[in-house]
């Protein structure tokens, strides 16, 4: 079977190599050159994987669609050690029917192929009489047994094919010819076809030696001539490139490739795998398609932090196995196998298998020797060298610890002479270790773990060697096990610990225990994204074998878990008599649990009887100092405010650069629309949760940070990126709740933005969600939503009928969307008429905040008080608005602006109202506030101000007074007159009266003529 192991899967036209731009560029010169007589030889190398074979196919389709003629030939396990037998697959379509050769090259060529074959692997030839096979046509697979074809007496090899030669009891036949010769026959074969001839040659090093040194030689042909020539190896030191060839050495893909490739590939479930998969592969294109979670079976690989290799992949590296001493192959599993990176550890065990400690030394000096593995000193291995032996990603070096316990005893060789205590090995290749394992017998990897179990110096990481050993129950072991599961857990050293845990679970012998493991696993799966896995442990578990610990855990974890936010309102009730049950136990999980008593109180708006039982219970067991989550539960459940300082910090520990304290004080924060503290807080958050893994957290952190970007961004691509984003990675992390977020923040910028269809698209998907998760909390955004959509349009009444919504329950704690919502319904009142409702609104929010307001808030109510006040105070009141400082928040202050404009322009001091119109315009269009420029521009051109590259003197303007002008494009437009006037604050009849003047000036007696008379924009 031909092999192209290292090669990703491309579409039958090529097009589906992702890519590779250089050797796409380069192949698409050496075809355009071919039919001009320019041949070129292009040699690809790279390491197994690297997509050589994926460059050669995209070739030799693109040739196709050019009318080249395309032959190709690669190694096949069954033609080892047959001279010229991937020469003659490569040749065999031009052989047949083959004219215009002279009688020395068609004897040339039949000496090659129709006698002097070898004996595979051996090169000496064939036994008299016997049968030997070569490859059948075109598939690359050897001959079946009793399928050998005898050649006619005195048929040449070119005269026809040839599926296997009887070599007859005649005297051998003479050596084949010399590869210069045949290379020049073979060039004249192939330049005596009508057409050019692109040659595709895959894994020339594998390739017999005949065809090898027979291609090489026909690579300095190729100039002056209409064939190209492409092949690939793998790379090598001892690799020369081939004698007037473009050599070319494959990498890795880039990581936006490298992303799109295991997308395609379809293996990875989550997002949170496919990191996984991204972080093992180090972009090689192989691993990329084939590495996976493997339905959550993560096997030998996970004890170094990695995912297990497919058949496929093992057999990429398979050929770095075959050819090594029996004693070598054994110090190269245990190496591979190890969860530590000591010399001394692996050299230890590896005596213990081979029973003698010179013949290990000598097993590791092959391996070092074929670059296999590599050593280092104090576990640094050179510049670019990857991870030790025992790591992967931030798995590293295990230190010495206590006695092992049983470490097998040394021969009288004495394994540790000459080995330095400090001395670590690694693998250059990282792919190796998991194809190795793949590679090697079930039985011979249990007695490599055994091995390794007695033999490490590191109790935890003996104690995994030894957990694959043991069957039945045994609770010194699990305990050991946990102790790998401690600690961060950055890159892929998660799956260490989930693996850890889970054995540990399998060995627990009280359920309350094996319990406690399983849920550690599932909380530590949703905190790292990996959903499947988390409900994999989680189901494991049987609730009647729980005591109230147990119970009170699970109902913990099950609320982490999706699918369970739709929980009624009765859950908060079991949290906090859970928390209740296990506070003298456990003061962590009653922290936890009345957390996500407060979480659900928030997310389902609970009434006030819920969040007084919550606020009991946390009263009732939470004393002495309040931490950040202490705080974080006072937010979710008590009404604004919270006090302006800073909220306290737990005590500095172990966990401080995981991120959590700065996402919950960052929470706390966005809470109280204390948004300039949020946001240093929460991306410090976000960088931290990345660099550990926990890919599950992003989300929680992305959407915040998009809210806050909406206030406190210039330009609201980054809020847009960032709540994208949030969506994506909350739908592949199974938290539907994050999704409806980050959708409910997408629909407010696009309002924001005038794309208005889109907003309410998502608002609905919004709305629907609440439905399903019974979520009251998401339909405040997609009534905020719906409200800016119908305000962009000039609907203030119905604007502010939808806003108004938000404060329906004064005695409800006011949550930060409401306090938003508090300038949109201020700024939709006066054209709605509803100032005085509105004057109600703000003064329940002031009062409802007077014990303290952060920075944001309080210039909210500032500008609310400015567009509702009455005329005599207006003007003092917007100038404390604008007081230095308002700039902070660009929406608001291009909202403040353009109110304050509009009320100048009103009072007729047009002169005036220009300058923070202007600003207004820029500062909303700087944003990307689209329709609230235009309604600052329209107010501008109304002062008698064009403009910037609009003249104001063309025959219309004349014609009509500025507002007038304004109100013709908004009829023009089709607006209605008490739409109109709710955009002007103008009353209805005033716009009509207007018209009726406008009519006549412009000689028009419809509005429909009024759109073909005059300019819209």
């Amino acid at each position: 079977m031909s092999a192209h192991i290292g090669s990703y899967d491309v579409g039958s036209d090529g097009t589906g190599l992702l890519g590779r731009e250089r050797e796409r560029k380069m192949v698409a010169a050496l075809l355009t050159a071919l039919p001009r007589g320019e041949g070129r030889v292009l040699h690809l190398s790279g390491a197994p994987g690297t997509g050589k074979s994926a460059v050669i196919r995209f070739a030799a389709a693109a040739a196709g669609r050019q009318g080249i003629r395309v032959l190709s030939t690669a190694w096949a396990p069954g033609e080892r050690g047959l001279r010229h037998a991937a020469l003659h697959r490569l040749l065999r379509p031009a052989l047949t029917g083959s004219t215009g050769l002279s009688a020395h090259e068609g004897a040339l060529l039949d000496a090659a192929f129709g006698g002097g074959v070898a004996v595979p692997g051996t090169g000496e030839p064939a036994v008299p009489g016997t049968c030997e096979p070569v490859g059948v046509p075109d598939t690359g697979e050897p001959a079946a047994p009793g399928t050998c074809e005898p050649a006619a007496p005195g048929t040449s090899a070119v005269a026809g094919p040839v599926c296997a030669r009887l070599v007859p009891s005649a005297p051998a036949e003479p050596a084949a010819p010399a590869p210069a010769q045949l290379a020049a026959a073979v060039m004249r074969l192939l330049t005596a076809a009508a057409e050019p001839v692109l040659l595709c040659v895959d894994d020339l090093d594998r390739l017999d030696g005949a065809s090898r040194d027979t291609l090489r030689a026909l690579a300095r042909l190729c100039g002056a001539t209409r064939v190209g020539l492409i092949v690939a190896e793998r790379a090598a030191a001892e690799v020369l490139p081939l004698p007037d060839a473009v050599a070319v050495t494959l990498g890795s893909l880039p990581a936006p490739q490298a992303r799109a490739l295991v997308t395609r590939a379809g293996r990875a479930t989550g997002y949170a795998e496919e990191q996984l998969v991204l972080a093992v592969a180090r972009g090689n294109p192989l691993a990329l398609t084939e590495l996976s979670l493997d339905g959550g079976h993560l096997g030998d690989a996970a004890g170094f932090g990695m995912l297990p290799a497919t058949s496929r992949l093992a057999e990429a590296y398979a050929e770095d196995v075959e050819g090594l001493s029996a004693a070598t192959r054994t110090v190269l599993l245990t190496a591979a196998l190890s969860a530590s990176p000591v010399t001394r550890d692996i050299l230890r065990a590896s005596t213990s298998l081979l029973g003698s400690g010179r013949a290990a030394r000598a097993g590791l000096a092959e391996t070092i020797a074929r670059g296999l593995v590599a050593e280092s000193v104090g576990g640094v291995g050179p510049a670019g060298a990857v991870e030790p032996v025992g790591a992967v990603g931030a798995v590293g070096a295990v230190g010495a610890g206590s006695g092992a316990g049983g470490a097998a005893e040394l021969d009288a060789e004495g394994v540790e002479e000459g080995v330095e205590e400090n001395r670590r090995l690694y693998f250059p290749e990282p792919l190796v270790r998991p194809a190795v394992l793949h590679l090697e017998s079930a039985s011979r990897r249990l007695a490599a773990h055994h091995a390794l179990g007695r033999g490490l110096t590191s109790r935890p990481h003996a104690a995994w060697h030894t957990a694959q050993c043991v069957a039945g129950p045994d609770e010194e072991l699990a305990r050991r096990l946990e102790a790998l599961a401690a600690g961060p857990r950055p890159g892929t050293a998660v799956l260490v610990a989930l693996a850890a845990l889970d054995r540990a679970a399998r060995l627990s012998p009280d359920p309350e225990r094996r319990a406690a493991r399983l849920l550690r696993a599932a909380e530590l799966a949703c905190d790292h994204g990996l959903t499947d896995q988390a409900l994999g442990h989680a189901r494991q578990i049987d609730p009647s074998e729980l005591g109230t610990f147990g119970r009170a855990l699970l109902l913990w974890v099950h609320d982490l878990l999706p699918g369970n936010s739709a929980v009624g309102r009765e859950r908060i009730a079991e949290l906090c008599e859970a928390a209740r049950a296990v506070a003298p136990q456990d003061p962590a999980l009653t922290q936890k649990l009345l957390h996500a008593a407060a979480r659900r109180c928030w997310w389902q708006q609970a009434g006030p009887g819920e969040r007084h039982m919550v606020l009991r219970a946390f009263e009732d067991l939470r004393s002495g100092p309040r931490d950040a989550r202490d705080v974080a539960v006072m937010a979710l459940t008590a009404a604004l405010p919270l006090p302006q300082a800073e909220p306290p910090r737990s005590a500095p520990g172990p966990a401080d650069g995981d991120g959590d304290e700065q996402h919950l004080v960052g929470q706390v924060a966005v809470l109280v629309s204390d948004l300039d503290r949020a946001a240093p807080l929460l991306e410090e958050a976000e960088a931290a949760v990345r660099a550990g893994g926990r890919y599950g957290r992003l989300p929680q952190l992305l959407v915040p940070r998009a809210m806050g970007q909406i206030w406190l961004g210039t330009q609201w691509h980054i809020a847009q990126a960032l709540a994208e984003e949030g969506r994506m990675i909350a739908g592949r992390t199974g938290q539907p709740d994050w999704v409806a977020r980050a959708t409910g923040t997408l629909a407010i910028i696009a309002a924001l933005r005038g794309q208005h269809d889109k907003a309410l698209e998502y608002a609905a998907e919004v709305e629907e969600a609440s439905l399903r998760l019974g979520q009251n909390r998401q339909l405040n955004l997609a009534a905020l939503a719906r409200a800016l959509t119908a305000s962009g349009t000039g609907r203030y009444v119905e604007a502010y009928a939808r806003l108004r919504f938000l404060f329906a329950d004064p005695a409800a704690p006011y949550a930060f969307e409401q306090v938003w919502g508090l300038a949109f319904l201020a700024e939709a009142a006066l054209p709605a008429g509803e100032q005085a409702d509105a004057r109600t609104v703000v003064e329940q929010v002031t009062v409802m905040t007077e014990a303290g307001r952060a920075p944001m808030p309080q210039r909210i109510l500032e500008y609310a008080d400015a567009v509702l006040a009455p005329d005599d105070e207006a003007e003092a009141r917007y100038r404390r608005a604008l007081r230095p400082g308002a700039g902070a928040w660009p929406l608001l202050h291009g909202m403040t602006q353009f109110g304050y404009g509009a009320w100048l322009r009103r009072r007729r001091r047009v002169t005036d109202s220009r300058t923070p119109l202007a600003t207004a315009e820029s500062v909303l269009r700087s944003l990307g506030a689209q329709s609230r420029a235009e309604q600052a521009a329209s107010e501008l051109r109304a002062t008698g101000q064009a403009r910037d590259g609009q003249s104001g003197a063309d025959d219309i303007a004349r014609v009509l007074s500025p507002q007038q002008l304004t109100i013709a494009r908004l009829a023009a437009r089709g607006l209605t007159n008490r739409a109109i006037g709710e955009q002007l604050r103008l009353s209805p009849r005033t716009v009509a009266s207007h018209l009726y003047q406008i009519f006549p000036k412009l000689g028009v007696s419809s509005r429909a003529q009024l759109a073909g008379r005059i300019d819209t924009d």
